[in-house]
């Protein structure tokens, strides 16, 4: 179909006409006698940025658990154990009795008993409690890592003192474990 008015095209198509640039120079304007002008359009060069974004960084952490425990650990002073259940009593007022001695009180300390957490890892200990002293009570409360320690040794571990010794249960009732402990508990 040849349609020699343009304004005609408006009635038999109601939809956009999209026109390749090659077709723009052999149209006619509305006076029909001169060719349509479109500016042209400016070439963009695609410019590379003046600052390349940085690369992504990964970072693996150890992710940092919420732990329940006895004390307020105003003093940064962690104390591990490991008892099936609530803490003895009579544990709690012999370590309370032991504290007390050092001029501490269970506000001070964080007792945290590890059988509750046993999927915990040291490192998420420490990432938690930020202890500057640790006291581990028994061989049941040692994690990996804390198997280096010497009994009634205080030890340093990366700026942290550490003082591993037998558990309370095992304390009672035995003068030499107990003197052995609190020689160490007292510069602890």
């Amino acid at each position: 179909m040849i349609i020699d008015n343009t304004a005609g095209f408006q009635f038999l198509l109601s939809e956009d006409i999209y026109l390749l640039k090659q077709d723009l120079g052999n149209l006619k304007g509305p006076d029909m006698e001169q060719p349509v002008t479109v500016p042209a359009e400016p070439e963009y060069v695609a410019e590379e940025p003046l600052i390349s974004p940085p690369e992504p960084i990964f970072i693996k952490q150890t992710p940092v658990l919420r732990f329940d425990y006895m004390g307020g650990n105003k003093q940064n002073f962690l104390i591990i154990c490991s008892y099936n259940g609530a803490i003895d009593e009579k544990h709690v007022a012999a370590l309370t009795s032991t504290l007390q001695r050092k001029e501490l009180s269970l506000d001070d300390v964080a007792i945290m008993n590890l059988v509750d957490f046993s999927g915990a890892t040291n490192t998420q200990l420490m990432d938690f409690f930020k202890p500057a002293r640790l006291l581990i009570l028994g061989n049941d409360s040692q994690l990996l890592g804390w198997d280096k320690f010497k009994l009634n040794e205080l030890q340093n571990a990366e700026g942290v003192k550490v003082l591993y010794t037998h558990s309370f249960g095992e304390m009672m009732g035995d003068r030499d474990k107990t003197k052995a402990f609190w020689e160490q508990m007292k510069v602890l």
